[in-house]
């Protein structure tokens, strides 16, 4: 197996990763103790967390990010100051002015694979979407962005792999001419082409605000083992979580990659990790059963490296990049 050639690194311009997607994780958390989602008086209180970062990129101000999307300083027992948000209100509601999060990816290759590795610096924890729709639905569930200037510069980087990789290409039935999706109720319009997904690794307890959240809510809700009928130290409890989520070949996997124009952003190279089929069904606790799409296979980490990474088909990633590169003067444009 060979070793990681890095090829360039990139400012982040947004980066979500929801976890709140995957069943596989909200199983294990419910067979820990965990109820999520809990409900309170019509309130979701223990909500899986959404890892988020979204300060970049802007072609005006950052907008404050009002609290109901927002996991409260008070969940992991801190205050807002410690966090560096700032109070404030938008349209009536209480919101906080985040300060902007430091995201990098470092790109290389692998055995024909583009290695997108993630730096993740600063992030903060969200616990809704804009979106109506419930997380397991979705098919797209962890995306990044990065600012469209780059994209020559990426392309131009990997041409010289391409010779070695010539066996490779994109999935068979993928359609060269890239696809078109609108979605945040037509605040984002991107052109895309599916890529063969080799390998990803994604895990939701490498990121230390999730570590505090998870403790605090073990002792609040006094979770415990399922062995046992007596409460235990919580972080003995979050360190027998498997909250890594891994490739799983059963699963039809694979990346959007192309070009996106998000309302208030310049244009953007995005990569969308998607899966669709099966579905799977889980022990709910909201209701008793409840049906989503599968995301991977969960493996135990012990949250040391703190790799977060996708890996693309190497051809296929330079094809998708090429043909959306078309698509970027047909992104809307603002005034």
């Amino acid at each position: 197996m060979s070793s990681v050639v890095l090829l360039k690194r990139y400012p982040v311009d947004t980066l979500q990763l929801y976890f709140a997607a995957s069943l596989e994780l909200q199983e294990e958390l419910i067979n820990h103790g965990f109820h999520v989602p809990k409900s309170r008086n019509g309130k979701v209180v223990v909500p899986v967390p959404i890892i988020y970062s979204n300060f970049r990129g802007w072609l005006k101000p950052a907008e404050p990010i009002t609290i109901e999307r927002l996991i409260p300083p008070e969940w992991l027992n801190l205050k807002p100051q410690q966090l560096g948000w700032i109070k404030c209100a938008r349209d009536g509601k209480e919101a906080y002015l985040l300060p902007q999060e430091e995201i990098y990816v470092n790109v290389g290759v692998k055995d024909c694979g583009v290695v997108l590795d993630l730096d993740v610096k600063e992030y903060h924890l969200e616990r809704t979407s804009i979106r109506g729709v419930n997380p397991e639905k979705w098919t797209n569930w962890a995306m990044l962005y990065i600012s469209a200037e780059y994209l020559d510069d990426l392309i131009s980087a990997l041409e010289s792999y391409l010779p070695i990789c010539h066996h490779s290409s994109l999935a068979p039935g993928s359609a060269l001419k890239p696809r078109r999706e609108v979605q945040q109720g037509g605040k984002e319009v991107t052109y895309y082409v599916e890529v063969p997904v080799k390998e990803f690794s994604l895990c939701l307890g490498c990121f230390d605000l999730v570590q505090r959240y998870l403790s605090v809510k073990a002792k609040e809700h006094c979770v415990i083992d399922p062995n046992s009928v007596l409460c235990v130290n919580p972080h003995f409890v979050i360190s027998n979580l498997k909250l890594r989520l891994t490739r799983n070949h059963t699963v039809r996997t694979f990346a959007k990659v192309g070009v996106a124009k998000i309302s208030g952003k310049r244009p953007q190279v995005m990569v969308k990790l998607a899966s669709n089929e099966p579905k799977i069904t889980i022990r709910g606790v909201l209701k008793e059963r409840v049906e989503g799409k599968a995301r991977g296979k969960l493996v135990h980490c012990d949250h040391k490296e703190r790799k977060q990474h996708l890996i693309l088909d190497l051809v296929g990633f330079y094809k998708a990049l090429i043909i959306a590169e078309e698509y970027l003067d047909k992104l809307p444009r603002e005034e």
